[in-house]
């Protein structure tokens, strides 16, 4: 199965994670790339994944706004080239691709130049059918939406970030 995690609202990625931890309990093996977050930022979540023994790529390279376009491209080149080869390669049976959805929809970048969502879903159809893959990401196209077996999207409906409450650790990372 395809499944997707998308919307504005917060929980993507742990909904992601806790298919993870399902299929784990199943004595599966599971990869997870995260195309946009960087190894340097610490969280809760990633801890235990490592501690869990769970093949993980944190393949972005921080806080954007501090890189350089060309920066920025050659790290998702990287996690593209990456994804195609945990996806083909056939020794998992879950793969996440954490915020793969949010790199179709940069706008600071011409991401289409080398990525689009057609190279997405060439590379999905080609993947053993006994593997279950996740996508996460704001924004999801009609494209992708149809594509998928299951979409569900995370709606914003009240979170404390509105009343100025920072990130909390153990909540939000």
């Amino acid at each position: 199965m395809v499944l997707l995690y998308t919307g504005q609202g917060k929980g993507k990625t742990t909904a992601a994670i806790g298919l993870c931890i399902r299929a784990l309990g199943w004595e599966k093996k599971v990869c997870m790339i995260q195309f946009l977050k960087s190894p340097d930022f610490e969280s809760g979540e990633i801890k235990l994944l490592k501690k869990l023994n769970i093949e993980l790529y944190q393949t972005g390279i921080g806080y954007s706004w501090t890189k350089t376009p060309q920066q920025q491209i050659e790290c998702i080149q990287k996690a593209w080239r990456l994804c195609k080869e945990i996806l083909l390669c056939g020794k998992y049976d879950m793969v996440i691709l954490d915020e793969i959805v949010n790199v179709f929809c940069m706008k600071t970048l011409c991401v289409s130049d080398f990525l689009t969502e057609q190279d997405l879903i060439a590379v999905l159809q080609n993947t053993k059918k006994t593997m279950d893959i996740v996508l996460t990401g704001r924004n999801a196209s009609k494209k992708l939406i149809e594509y998928v077996d299951l979409v569900t999207e995370m709606k914003a409906v009240k979170h404390y970030y509105q009343k100025g409450i920072k990130a909390i650790k153990g909540l939000e990372y």
